[in-house]
């Protein structure tokens, strides 16, 4: 406050007559000296603070002066603050800083500061932070007599920048200070004591010591006190802002339910090659967009469609573009630091797996949610539970053909496994694998339950006439497979086979489509779209006047997941983003049942279909 009404007396002083003067500089005198500490102290949790209440225009930077403390230590005891401070809001303003005494001040303006922890040594210091020993050295002169843990010591510089695409972008590493908070947490129905402990990785001891109560059993929908012992991040977003403080992991997820959320989509528009196009034209004309444009336009399209339908007085979405190619790791490092980026409640995408690795570094310490549309690869969900992804392995769908084997194929069935070419031979033992460990639970007979051939002759060689003869072909090539799909039609004249396969197949431009019927092929996917199916129809319809083209799956895609994500945002809250296996959807084309394997690892769907050719249609078996 002080500040900014200093600056407008001074405009008023060449206004006025020089006898006014001196009792101006009186008055803003009064004003400064009227920025005092607060006299409200109160103990909390046995630690003494100052109750500031917030003036109007008042900056944490102007509060953390008057109290005489670092402005991380106010972030650390006021977690609300991370999103501003406003007129009237109190603050638990701690009588000592978190940053420890030190010969040497602290700026934070100036410089980035390590805190040193136990056993850590100078090398691993000036590695983590990429600088070498001697500039260490001369940014803390003292460090010659040793490290001590606790202390902090000065790893960069805040002026040094450099030039990221046509942006600035501070290039500052990260420190971590620690922080205790406590958090909530309500008892689903049949959890047990021992396994919410699990799940949030603490003990039971540790359970037990906030919630005494438990001690005669917990039931659904109890609510428990956790202590959240963990490392707070301190990102340094841009030169001329304070850092800014947040939670390092996400084991104890927590957000309220809000009326508008801020959703970011990732999305590979090719702007910059695209500033001489006219949209309106292309679609009018039935125009092609390159490949990756197309598939960012038609997603947005069908993902903004979800989004008109869900809007209620209670319920709004704010999305914000970001055009992100797959090589666009500079870029996504300096948006990543953004105040646009940190202020979203959810992202989707990038489509790219290197730069939605890249971005969910970032979003895991604001403990945004972010979820992968298209990507396959799984090492996307490890160590990062507030991550999901859409589009299941081809392990996964792999597994899934040897799940439907087992379990539908295996009675009378002769199962043949074509090994067909070198870089196949992963699905191949993916397959035989699953398939084995199927029958094992099933309690059957696993005994030359599945042979492996070369090629067709080895298929000919292991017909079994009278028997339904399954044959398993793992392979994307489509030279191979045209080849083999046709002689083996031919070959199967009057003769019971049964093809599995991927869903690749099915898009072979040469391949007789009458070929894939007389072999009742069987393929696993996770997104089919049904287009006589009447939400199907409609939505065509409507892309069709709107757009004057048809739409690709990359609509519908985009529609379904917006539905699925954001129908659950609207009822359940942000909380929805941990307990993703316990909500399952049947979309246009996208059906989502999600798995993992622990509490700190991300969420795959598995909401896989089986189709098959029947009398040259596909039939849905389930999911």
């Amino acid at each position: 406050m002080g500040i900014n009404v200093i600056f407008e007396l001074f405009k008023l002083m060449n206004k006025l007559k020089t006898t006014y003067i001196i009792f101006i500089l009186c008055f803003a005198t009064f004003i400064l000296r009227a920025q005092t500490k607060s006299t409200d102290i109160k103990t909390i949790n046995g630690k003494k603070y100052y109750i500031h209440k917030v003036e109007k225009g008042q900056s944490l930077y102007a509060i953390a002066k008057i109290y005489n403390i670092d402005i991380n230590s106010v972030l650390v005891e006021n977690d609300e603050a991370i999103e501003g401070i406003k007129n009237g809001q109190e603050l638990k303003i701690p009588f000592e800083s978190l940053l420890p005494k030190q010969v040497v001040a602290i700026d934070t303006n100036k410089y980035v500061y390590h805190k040193v922890q136990k056993s850590e040594t100078v090398f691993g210091i000036c590695k983590k932070y990429n600088i070498d020993e001697k500039k260490l050295i001369s940014f803390n002169p003292l460090l010659n007599k040793g490290l001590k843990e606790g202390e902090y010591l000065i790893v960069a510089e805040k002026s040094s920048k450099k030039n990221i695409g046509n942006s600035q972008a501070v290039v500052l590493p990260n420190t971590v200070i620690p922080i205790k908070s406590t958090v909530t947490y309500t008892v689903l129905a049949g959890e047990t004591l021992y396994g919410i402990s699990k799940k949030l990785n603490i003990s039971i001891d540790e359970i037990t010591k906030l919630n005494p109560e438990v001690k005669d059993g917990i039931k659904q929908g109890q609510i428990l006190k956790i202590e959240n012992n963990k490392d707070a991040v301190v990102l340094h977003m841009d030169i001329d802002s304070p850092p800014l403080v947040v939670i390092k992991d996400t084991l104890s997820f927590h957000k309220p339910k809000k009326s508008n959320y801020n959703v970011g989509l990732f999305l590979p528009f090719k702007l910059t090659e695209s500033e001489q196009l006219i949209i309106e034209d292309l679609l009018r004309a039935k125009s092609s967009f390159p490949n990756a444009q197309n598939v960012a336009l038609d997603f947005y399209f069908g993902f903004k469609k979800a989004v008109d339908s869900l809007i209620s007085k209670d319920f709004d979405v704010t999305i914000s573009l970001f055009d992100i190619q797959e090589n666009d790791s500079a870029k996504v490092e300096a948006l990543c630091k953004t105040a646009e980026f940190i202020k979203l409640d959810i992202v989707f995408g990038p489509l790219y797996a290197n730069v939605f690795k890249q971005v969910t570094n970032y979003a895991k310490a604001l403990q945004i949610p972010c979820v992968a549309p298209i990507t396959q690869q799984s090492k996307i969900l490890y160590n990062n539970p507030l991550v999901s992804k859409v589009n299941p392995s081809q392990f996964t769908l792999i597994e899934s053909l040897a799940d439907f084997s087992a379990d539908s194929l295996y009675e009378g069935g002769n199962i043949i496994i074509v090994n067909s070419t070198q870089k196949d031979q992963v699905y191949v033992k993916a397959f035989k694998k699953r398939y084995i460990e199927d029958l094992i639970k099933l309690g059957k007979t696993i005994k030359d339950s599945i042979v492996e051939v070369k090629g067709l002759a080895g298929v000919k060689a292991k017909y079994i006439s009278g028997k339904k003869n399954v044959v398993v072909l793992l392979t994307n090539s489509p030279v191979y497979l045209q080849d083999f799909i046709t002689q083996l039609a031919v070959y199967s004249n009057k003769k019971d086979f049964v093809l599995l396969g991927f869903e690749s197949i099915t898009a072979i431009d040469n391949l007789d489509q009458g070929y894939l019927n007389d072999l009742n092929f069987h393929f696993a996917t996770a997104n089919h779209t049904d287009y006589s199916q009447p939400g199907t129809i409609d939505l065509v319809k409507q892309y069709q006047q709107f757009y004057f083209s048809n739409p690709s799956e990359y609509y519908f895609e985009g529609f379904d997941i917006a539905s699925y994500y954001l129908s659950n945002l609207k009822l359940q809250g942000p909380d929805m983003f941990i307990y993703l296996d316990k909500f399952n959807y049947c979309g246009v084309a996208s059906g989502f049942k999600f798995f993992r394997p622990d509490t700190s690892t991300g969420f795959e769907n598995r909401a896989i279909s089986i189709y098959k050719y029947s009398n040259y249609k596909l039939q849905k078996l389930g999911w």
